[in-house]
């Protein structure tokens, strides 16, 4: 791309989408790979406060919804394949050694490697799910495998089943760890083999849409067995439902749009379920984390995934930091219990 053309692009991503949207593709769009200090700095260093106004209030709140509205028209798989069907090995480059976990760590102190923090937050979550071993165990949105993996690891005997929409994901859960998971929208798919005894999600239901909510915790309810349990860990709109940062998101999730938490909630309570457990956990540790490994891998990034994928991540990883250091989104993990009737 020229620089005429990305000025043009610039200017109509200004007018459609707004500045964030605008100034993020201009910089995955650059001509050479992004300074890892100037480019941290530049998203979250603090700005005047009429440029954070002008930043947050345009597009208006009309315009927003009727974008975001036409990305959500698109296929889910769709969405799924352009941020995770990439390459296996570019991932491998900066998430965490053993696992392969793609979510929010838990890191109990500054020092402490990545992969100690996700192996933290996979004990956090196995106490979650309060497991005697033989439970029959469902994990939507199951990526690499990495939860399936840990509760194996972990001595549990009970059938576990993944289900995922990435086919890059598909085929390293199943070669490479003989895992059993299949391609499957768990949105608009049929739970098959039901009843369960847990139902698990990890960074899934962030790709549930607003619409789609209620009817897939119906489905989620439906798919326990009596005094099943679902335990889900996903961020959430604390606020509005269509703020700036929903379409500069549209650039790396495209086609998934946040649900307001409080929204999660009244969901779940209205098929049935009862919520034990809702917890607000820090991501921000995490996302540093894997910038800087990204960075320290530059050379083979570039190789593998070329210069504007690499942009991209580059661009995802301190948009995202600022995402939660504004509070527009916190990391919630929650447990969902199903009633015996």
């Amino acid at each position: 791309m020229n620089n005429l053309n990305r000025l043009f692009q610039f200017a109509s991503n200004m007018v459609v989408q707004g500045p964030l949207y605008a100034i993020a593709n201009a910089r995955i769009h650059s001509p050479i790979p992004l300074d890892a200090a100037e480019n941290w700095k530049f998203w979250n260093e603090q700005k005047s406060s009429w440029v954070e106004s002008l930043v947050r209030a345009y597009p208006p709140s009309s315009r927003r919804k009727t974008y975001l509205d036409s990305m959500l028209a698109q296929d889910h798989a769709n969405g799924i394949e352009a941020h995770y069907d990439i390459s296996n090995e570019f991932y491998a480059l900066f998430l965490d050694t053993k696992y392969r976990f793609y979510t929010c760590a838990e890191f109990l102190s500054d020092t402490e490697t990545l992969e100690a923090a996700q192996e933290n937050k996979a004990k956090y979550l196995l106490s979650l799910l309060n497991l005697s071993g033989s439970e029959k165990i469902l994990d939507l949105g199951c990526g690499w495998g990495a939860m399936l993996r840990y509760l194996q690891d972990a001595g549990h005997w009970g059938e576990l089943t993944g289900f995922t929409l990435s086919k890059e994901q598909l085929t390293y859960a199943r070669e490479k760890l003989g895992l059993n998971v299949s391609l499957t929208n768990f949105i608009t798919a049929p739970f098959e083999n039901a009843p369960y005894d847990r139902i698990l999600s990890i960074g899934a239901l962030e790709h549930v849409r607003p619409k789609e909510l209620q009817q897939l915790y119906q489905k989620i309810y439906d798919a326990l067995a009596p005094q099943g349990l679902a335990v889900h860990q996903f961020f959430s709109f604390e606020r509005e439902p269509y703020p700036a940062s929903a379409i500069l998101l549209q650039l790396f999730f495209p086609g998934s749009l946040l649900v307001i938490h409080r929204h999660h909630i009244e969901a779940a309570e209205s098929v049935g379920f009862r919520i034990t457990h809702d917890s607000i956990h820090d991501y921000k540790p995490t996302i540093r984390a894997w910038y800087k490994r990204l960075v320290e891998n530059q050379a083979r990034a570039l190789e593998l995934v070329g210069l504007e994928i690499y942009n991209r991540y580059m661009t995802f990883f301190p948009v995202a930091w600022l995402f939660f250091a504004q509070k527009e989104a916190e990391l919630h993990r929650i447990v969902m219990k199903k009633s015996s009737h």
